[in-house]
């Protein structure tokens, strides 16, 4: 009876493994989600692993061909606890389909209402609350002066989480 265990891949060839087990017939789920990240100063939607480096795959440890899997590009070995390739529950990976096959918006860099620090510019060093992008490199957060929180725009690359 086929189960699902977990597969380690070199590093960033999670895809590369999922196609070359895939090309020899084995189900494979690779959750990915959809990032804003800035790269190069810009603001660009990236897809990235949800476990870097982990591929879930679906065989017959009685029909399976070892060596092939372990040999397969892109691929390290089998997850193992106590020499044994460890076993992945039906419902855990049905998530992890779910979330494959959806192709929701991206999540942000920042999250609205994710406390900021400024790290560059004339508001160096203060405190501030992610508001919302405004544009490809900019955005707006809120900022405590005098009392009252007033909105500043301002480009995203100048802020870090606290």
């Amino acid at each position: 009876m086929a189960q699902w265990y977990l597969l380690h891949c070199k590093a960033r060839q999670e895809a590369r493994a999922k196609l070359h087990i895939e090309n020899q017939g084995y189900d494979t789920c690779l959750p990915t989600v959809k990032m804003q990240k800035t790269i190069r100063g810009k603001r660009q939607v990236v897809e990235e692993a949800l476990f870097p480096s982990y591929l879930f795959i679906q065989i017959d440890m009685e029909n399976a061909n070892f060596n092939a899997i372990r040999s397969t590009r892109g691929v390290n070995g089998f997850v193992r606890f106590g020499g044994v390739p460890s076993k992945i529950p039906e419902k855990v990976v049905e998530q992890f389909q779910l979330l494959e096959q959806n192709d929701d918006e991206p999540e942000t860099l920042f999250a609205s209402g994710t406390k900021v620090e400024i790290m560059d510019g004339p508001f160096t060093g203060l405190q501030a609350v992610y508001s919302m992008p405004k544009g490809d490199e900019r955005c707006m957060v809120l900022l405590d002066m005098m009392g009252k929180q007033q909105q500043l725009e301002i480009e995203e690359i100048k802020l870090r989480k606290r």
